[in-house]
């Protein structure tokens, strides 16, 4: 019966998509060389290009897209029901606040360096005119698209300009137990096998302030490409730290050249501190 009732689902789902596609118009964008499904995204056309242009070195996967990619999850992670039901300020995630209130947010111990994508950022959000917590998912989105391998991430426009601060101790930190990470997560609605998925942004990522001394250090072997290899990696037995000692937040990899998070790490092989 319930395998019925789902294949039923899926037939009026099936037919709602072909439907709406039907109806689906476009229309021709002032530029002559852009057609959108929404006449409000046709500005949106010159922002990528510049962000391609200005922020992405011409379209690469490389430094500012790995720091744009994180600066769209510190932004939208901070939000927290719990807080909310406790009748106090939770937050209000993909609002742009860690650009618009970013002498607060910044000094934030789990935002350590992103201070540095978030000063190349706001005077592009100011020159599109677009509020901070959109142009953050749109950096995100244009950037990941420029890695090999990666899908294109749905965009949704109209995000409010933020109205306070996300409270502190709501980004997850890489020495934090696999217990705490997850609670983190459940309150921001994040089912376990969904905090999995989302470590796969780590294939495209980089370390800058786990070990000072090694700027920029990838999580796996790959770092310009999105695909597997950093849940391969991570499962290996690490060896050594990839700087000279150990540092808090980090696990021994297991090749050289490359960071282990040690959330990560607990994660992987399914260890609990509490």
């Amino acid at each position: 019966m319930a395998f019925k009732a789902l294949l039923s689902f899926v037939v009026v789902l099936g037919a709602l998509q072909v439907s709406n596609a039907a109806v689906t118009r476009k229309v021709n964008c002032p530029d002559g060389k852009h057609t959108a499904s929404n006449a409000v995204c046709c500005p949106l056309f010159a922002v990528v290009d510049d962000l391609q242009e200005t922020l992405f070195d011409g379209g690469e996967c490389g430094e500012e897209t790995h720091e744009s990619l994180r600066l769209t999850f510190h932004d939208a992670i901070g939000f927290s029901p719990a807080l909310t039901r406790q009748h106090k300020f939770g937050g209000g995630g993909a609002d742009g606040s860690i650009i618009t209130f970013s002498d607060v947010e910044t000094a934030f111990h789990a935002n350590t360096g992103i201070d540095e994508i978030v000063g190349v950022q706001k005077p592009l959000v100011a020159k599109h005119n677009l509020t901070a917590g959109d142009f953050i998912q749109l950096a995100g989105a244009v950037g990941f698209s420029n890695c090999p391998g990666a899908p294109r991430l749905e965009y949704l426009h109209g995000r409010p300009p933020a109205k306070a601060p996300s409270p502190d101790l709501l980004v997850p930190e890489p020495f934090d137990s696999v217990t705490k990470i997850l609670a983190r997560f459940a309150d921001a609605g994040f089912s376990p096998q969904e905090v999995i998925a989302l470590l796969a942004s780590h294939s495209v990522a980089a370390a800058d302030h786990v070990d000072d001394s090694i700027p920029g250090t990838p999580f796996d072997s790959t770092p310009s490409s999105f695909d597997s290899q950093v849940f391969i990696e991570v499962l290996l037995k690490g060896t050594a730290f990839a700087g000279a000692t150990g540092h808090q937040g980090e696990s021994k990899s297991a090749l050289k050249g490359e960071i282990r998070l040690q959330s990560d790490n607990d994660v992987s092989h399914g260890h609990s501190r509490h």
